[in-house]
């Protein structure tokens, strides 16, 4: 990934709030890069899906990738995209609502590939459409399982390595269900409001030692996941109508989010949820006034 740079002379001391505009000579250095060349990414969810897109642009960045997920089969494939770009990849087995298991992968990489300068947190589980009244308790548990605590448990592992040496970026995956409800979709939106929550603290808390945390907020994406809900024509064609940009989203479209809010482009962002959603969250594109 090409790097954008802009470069003026460097002044020798850093203009005050209140000193007038440097000009020639006095104009400052900037050199804004996006790249993440020689940075350890670890992925999780990263066997298909959003996850697989997101390992597959952290080694185009430059990145080597630590790529965990409970479908070890699948990840073979995203070795395979992670290798084709002459970047090291790392495939493990994990099951990330257990927080020794997620330990015990952080460690493996740490030392396979060294310790980690940025986390996605893609793994994630969706519930059954149905009535607030009449959802499930096990749905529930395993949302707030692997949505929250194993978002949690993967941010604490990745935080520990990066507290260490004083710089990191964690991107959880939330859901633009975090900022405007679904219908039928109580327990799932209850879990991505918690991880947009979680990332506000988070990014609070870990402040102070170089850390960014933030969060993104996908509309409706093509996934494997996702496929058979939008492979339904009505819903397929309502989501489409409610979104400004009138189309669904792709994979690649999170990746890119991703990549910015792990590079030094985006250092100085951190608790914020960024929506990539077309325009859902903007407002209703088809209100008649």
């Amino acid at each position: 990934m090409s790097d954008i740079r802009v470069t003026y002379q460097r002044p020798s001391t850093r203009p005050s709030r209140c000193s007038a505009r440097p000009t020639g000579s006095q104009v400052p250095d900037y050199e804004i890069s996006f790249s993440l060349a020689g940075r350890v990414a670890v992925v999780t969810g990263a066997a298909q899906g959003i996850g697989q897109a997101v390992a597959a642009g952290m080694a185009h960045a430059g990145a080597d990738v630590a790529a965990l997920d409970l479908d070890t089969e699948r990840l073979a494939e995203t070795r395979g995209l992670v290798e084709a770009t002459r970047r090291r990849c790392l495939p493990l087995g994990c099951d990330i609502g257990d927080r020794e298991a997620v330990d015990a992968a952080f460690d493996e990489i740490a030392a396979q590939l060294g310790p980690a300068d940025a986390l996605v947190n893609c793994a994630g589980v969706i519930a059954p459409n149905e009535p607030a009244e009449d959802a499930k308790e096990r749905d529930m548990d395993l949302l707030w399982r692997v949505n929250v605590k194993g978002t949690f448990f993967c941010a604490q592992a990745a935080a520990r390595q990066m507290i260490r040496r004083g710089s990191g970026r964690i991107v959880n995956l939330a859901s633009q269900a975090a900022i405007v409800s679904l219908p039928h979709q109580s327990a799932y939106t209850a879990s991505k409001g918690a991880v947009a929550a979680l990332t506000r603290s988070l990014a609070i808390d870990w402040g102070k030692h170089g850390i960014n945390v933030n969060a993104i907020a996908p509309t409706f994406v093509w996934t494997p996941m996702a496929a058979p809900m939008l492979e339904i024509k009505e819903v397929h064609d309502a989501s489409e109508r409610r979104i400004p940009l009138g189309r669904l989203g792709q994979p690649q479209d999170i990746a890119g989010a991703a990549i910015f809010l792990c590079s030094d482009a985006a250092s100085l962002i951190t608790g914020h949820l960024l929506p990539v959603d077309g325009g859902w969250t903007a407002g209703e594109p088809g209100l008649a006034l």
